[in-house]
């Protein structure tokens, strides 16, 4: 899903790369923005099981996410919950979320810009088509499918993760596994006892089989919603805010092409790139000294 998205990006660069006006600039950050906002609720939606599994069923993301946003003030607000007059409740709950706005509070940000993201890639399907009115030169049909094809991919990647993350394990299964384990452990010693005389051996390869037994079911709990926000989870948070820098480095400017000259310097891309490495002028580029 996020190397969809940074593909998509990048790709978007490199086609308006020759466009240096600033109407090919405010259609870049016109897709910079949509691309970024589907992929904060995209995110926030595939960490949190409850609202995968209601985006599954078709329920409406904007009934979770007016909880979702209820909850995150009352973490700011403590007596917001307990507030029993329904007036004075939606007064603190405005008051908490404009101050979590001015602190710039990150998860309220994804809240308040949290939509269905069907919705969103149908939005930024409509700004990559919608090129021919601030290009001068339109993206090649070819191009246009290729980001289309981009977008598409990011759709796919992302039902498969709300499908991974939605997927309920079967609680009958549960028990019935940890029932026969635990009557198996419990049952174990008394066979050992009967074939191993030295009742400390016993003991302990029993105090062992339980410590392995145990950890594995500890390592089953830990992984069994993989794409939460618990400590050995993975770093979707992480994932995606590398993939965001990457996608506000891509589109905030224009792409240069290699061969394009600095007007200060008279130098190409590839020259300037050598003399802030090597510290120094263009006469002591090797391309510059004489074959031997």
């Amino acid at each position: 899903m996020y190397s969809s998205a940074r593909r998509l990006a990048s790709k978007v660069a490199a086609y308006t790369r020759d466009e240096a006006g600033d109407k090919a600039q405010q259609y870049r950050n016109l897709i910079m923005r949509r691309l970024l906002v589907l992929l904060g609720s995209s995110t926030y939606i595939v960490q949190d099981k409850a609202l995968s599994i209601a985006v599954i069923e078709g329920e409406s993301v904007e009934g979770h996410k007016r909880e979702h946003i209820k909850k995150r003030a009352s973490v700011h607000d403590g007596a917001l919950l307990s507030e029993k007059d329904p007036l004075l409740r939606n007064r603190r709950l405005r008051h908490s979320v404009k101050t979590l706005l001015e602190l710039k509070d990150p998860m309220i940000l994804t809240l308040v810009e949290l939509k269905d993201p069907m919705i969103l890639s149908i939005n930024l399907h409509a700004a990559i088509v919608d090129h021919a009115k601030y290009l001068d030169k339109p993206i090649l049909i070819q191009h246009e499918m290729d980001l289309t094809q981009e977008l598409n991919s990011y759709i796919n990647a992302y039902h498969t993760l709300t499908q991974m993350s939605s997927a309920p394990f079967p609680f009958p299964l549960l028990q019935m596994s940890f029932t026969i384990t635990d009557v198996w452990l419990h049952t174990l010693p008394f066979a050992l006892a009967s074939t191993i005389e030295n009742g400390y051996v016993c003991a302990l390869i029993v105090f062992f089989i339980h410590f392995g037994f145990a950890g594995i079911n500890a390592v089953s709990n830990e992984i069994m919603h993989p794409t939460g926000a618990d400590p050995n989870d993975f770093e979707i948070d992480s994932y995606r805010d590398r993939t965001a820098r990457g996608i506000q480095g891509d589109l905030s400017t224009r792409w240069t092409n290699l061969n394009d000259r600095d007007e200060s310097s008279g130098n190409n891309i590839t020259d300037d790139f050598w003399i802030q490495m090597t510290g120094q002028d263009m006469n002591n580029h090797p391309s510059r000294k004489p074959l031997l």
